[in-house]
């Protein structure tokens, strides 16, 4: 359906992008936080929201422990690409200094009319003299 029209291949949904830059720490992290029971049931946070509770307070468990869920994995992405990019920048410096690169490079150079001397005055001023 996506492919069936210019249009359609140029739009896409939101909440898939942004569950799919998430899959990875939703994965990993499914793990380590509902490890209890073998996996078989999600944490209880509202009391009464277990097996034998309304099932109103399930599906409001339910649905707090996704949030809390997600809003964990969004934050362990964050952690993952920060970390990521700065073990990038590290090699790279790293490789640099093997090869004898300097390391910070220069941008731009600034013309020398904007590389004008700072002039301060330290002159003493004369001291007055009363007539």
């Amino acid at each position: 359906v996506r492919n069936s029209s210019k249009y359609l291949t140029e739009c896409h949904s939101t909440f898939l992008e942004f569950l799919g830059r998430n899959t990875l720490e939703t994965y990993v992290l499914q793990f380590h936080l509902f490890m209890n029971h073998s996996v078989q049931h999600i944490p209880i946070i509202i009391p009464g929201s277990g097996a034998d509770g309304s099932n109103l307070l399930r599906l409001l468990n339910m649905m707090l422990c996704g949030s809390v869920f997600v809003a964990i994995a969004v934050q362990a992405r964050k952690i993952t690409v920060s970390t990521q990019t700065t073990v990038v920048e590290v090699v790279e410096l790293m490789l640099k200094k093997v090869r004898g690169q300097p390391l910070v490079e220069m941008t731009e150079e600034v013309p020398d009319e904007e590389m004008k001397p700072m002039v301060i005055d330290t002159s003493v001023p004369e001291p007055k003299t009363i007539s």
